[in-house]
């Protein structure tokens, strides 16, 4: 019961291989990173020639791997993406039979020079197991690899064509896995649903496409002035150093042609260090809209900011404000981390999805959903890709945050429309059977369910810890947290324990109620008095979750009155909370709850004056 959870068993409960953790000293109860904590690293060379027509991409990849773990290495374990659209691959979604196909080619795989024989690598699905010599300790080995494969035409999944003249490209490219200090290798397959977990490294890509297209990509063009005509190298110069939206390439541009150097084909050399990935999109026919902002106010850095898209989309137009000012709210409002790459680049496509400083997102028709989506796949640079999180086993912990961006960035975005946040999910699912604790991996999340409990319920968890705390003290634990974290792969525990730590507050209460628990919110008017012009208003927590108390009192003349309480009016056990207020003025009505508040019975959350 809600009393027993929420008085008594403080503690939160602790997976073996986390609690093993602690013991080798890899994470600290803290929730900083251990003494011994250690991460591999893979730093990748990649060279590929991408064929509009035919949708072929044939490529080479050259792979420097650190093991600097403590445990030697029998085998190597890589992640092949694209094989999600193999004809025998698992899958969690619906691939069309068009776009099915053989999956990776593999040509050959060579360690140090030396090319072992077929049988020293087995494919399963979108795993692909390499036997090496053993890799010990602190050992350093290189791979080459050269495949090749069919970008899928339809069933768009996070990458693929998206006309005949523009394509996004993700996850196209054979990647080590991660082998951590929790799991070991990370052998979850890919299915298409769940996303993903890679390592921090160095990426140097080299992408050929035809000489009439443009390519847009995580990291910096290294090679400007050889890929574009001189008129587009100074428009782009321009951008980076200005507050102004500019038409780097316009509609008239694309009539008149001649925007890229007049080659058969072009060579886009990009380079991008310590991030977790690398994606891009090509297009012969979008056009591209740049600015930047000072992200830095101390060193002045700027970021660019761009919207690359399909002029047809004119719902697109508006989609370079609403980064810029995510951009700019994420570096001085919330979370009040100076935006950490050099770019990030808009991408039209059909689908919602972020990558290091990419996103890849649909044209929306509602100004309020092309604002959210906005907000919530930028916000993606700080969990997962700033901050490390593994979204293979904890989604919660990087969509928890995005989602909560939606709605809290959106007044900073734009203050013309309301923010009128759906609770449908929560309010609708919130104790069915497919609910489950937030805890639970992701890969066992299915149903109606499935979005809250990966993305909303951790998102206004996250919004009531900030008001149990106070909005200094909660970001002054969050920076700890987002420090302590940066460039590395913290747990559920890590973050839970950082938070605890850095604020001075015993949160443990919270985070097994929220995140350990099935909870149901549930909040009620109970009881509404009145004696010597001294009114009592109780309200009693009827559900199983610590959720605030925001009381809103209408009197007779129009005016009205506040009465608040953080979720931790219920920390030690309580189920109801009363509050007290003296007025002279005539009551109307009492309205419990606000736009952020779950609750999944309504009809008691309204007391009428008789």
């Amino acid at each position: 019961m809600f009393i027993t959870s929420m008085a008594v068993a403080q503690q939160l409960p602790i997976a073996i291989n986390i609690q093993k953790a602690y013991i080798k000293g890899t994470r600290n109860k803290t929730g900083i990173p251990g003494k011994f904590y250690w991460q591999n690293k893979a730093d990748y060379a990649i060279k590929i020639n991408f064929n509009p027509l035919t949708r072929e991409l044939k490529g080479t990849v050259g792979v420097d791997y650190t093991n600097n773990s403590p445990d030697t290495l029998k085998f190597i374990l890589f992640k092949l993406y694209p094989n999600l659209f193999q004809d025998i691959a698992p899958k969690a979604i619906t691939i069309a039979k068009e776009d099915l196909t053989g999956g990776i080619k593999i040509e050959k795989v060579s360690q140090n020079g030396q090319s072992p024989d077929s049988t020293k690598y087995t494919i399963r699905g979108t795993n692909m197991f390499v036997r090496t010599k053993k890799l010990l300790p602190g050992t350093k080995t290189h791979f080459d690899v050269e495949y090749s494969y069919i970008l899928n035409k339809g069933s768009f999944v996070r990458t693929g064509q998206i006309d005949s003249g523009a394509f996004f490209l993700a996850y196209f490219f054979p990647r080590v896995a991660v082998y951590d200090d929790i799991d070991g290798w990370n052998m979850y397959p890919y299915t298409g649903q769940v996303e993903f977990y890679n390592d921090y490294g160095n990426f140097d890509v080299e992408i050929a496409v035809p000489g009439n297209y443009q390519v847009w990509a995580t990291g910096m063009l290294k090679n400007q002035q050889e890929v574009y005509q001189p008129k587009f190298s100074a428009l782009i110069n321009k951008a980076e150093q200005s507050d102004s939206v500019l038409n780097i390439i316009s509609e008239a541009d694309l009539r008149a042609g001649h925007i890229t150097k007049d080659n058969q084909q072009n060579i886009w050399h990009f380079k991008a260090e310590n991030v977790t990935d690398f994606a891009f999109g090509i297009s012969n026919h979008y056009i591209w809209q740049s600015s930047s902002i000072i992200v830095d106010a101390i060193s002045k850095r700027r970021t660019r900011v761009d919207a690359v898209y399909n002029p047809q989309d004119v719902t697109y137009r508006p989609v370079i404000d609403y980064a810029r000012k995510t951009v700019q709210a994420i570096s001085y409002q919330f979370p009040k981390i100076p935006y950490p790459y050099p770019h990030e680049t808009v991408f039209d496509g059909p689908d919602e999805m972020e990558f290091p400083m990419m996103v890849d997102n649909n044209p929306f028709e509602q100004k309020k959903d092309a604002i959210q989506l906005t907000a919530h796949e930028i916000f993606h640079t700080i969990f997962p890709f700033y901050v490390g999180t593994n979204e293979t086993k904890y989604s919660f912990m990087d969509e928890g945050w995005a989602t909560m961006a939606e709605f809290y960035l959106h007044p900073m975005i734009d203050q013309s429309i309301p923010v009128d946040y759906d609770m449908t999910d929560i309010n609708t699912n919130s104790g069915i059977e497919q609910d489950v604790p937030v805890m639970t991996l992701t890969p066992q999340l299915a149903g109606a369910a499935r979005f809250l409990d990966k993305d909303q319920k951790p998102a206004l968890a996250y919004l009531y810890v900030k008001e149990i705390l106070g909005d200094e003290l909660f970001l002054k634990a969050l920076h700890a947290y987002i420090n302590s974290w940066k460039g590395k792969h913290p747990t559920p525990y890590d973050f839970f324990n950082c938070i605890n730590t850095a604020s001075g507050k015993n949160l443990d209460w919270f985070w097994k109620n929220w995140f350990f628990e099935r909870g149901v919110p549930d909040l009620a008017i109970s009881k509404v008095s009145l004696k010597n012009k001294i009114y009592s208003l109780v309200v009693c927590n009827v559900g199983t979750e610590a959720v605030p108390v925001h009381l809103t009192i209408y009197f007779a003349d129009g005016s009205k009155q506040y009465l608040n309480s953080s979720a931790a009016c219920w920390m030690n056990g309580a189920k109801t909370k009363t509050f007290t207020f003296a007025t002279n003025k005539r009551l109307k009505e009492i309205i419990l709850g606000t736009v952020y508040d779950a609750d999944i019975n309504k009809q008691n959350n309204r007391w009428e004056a008789p």
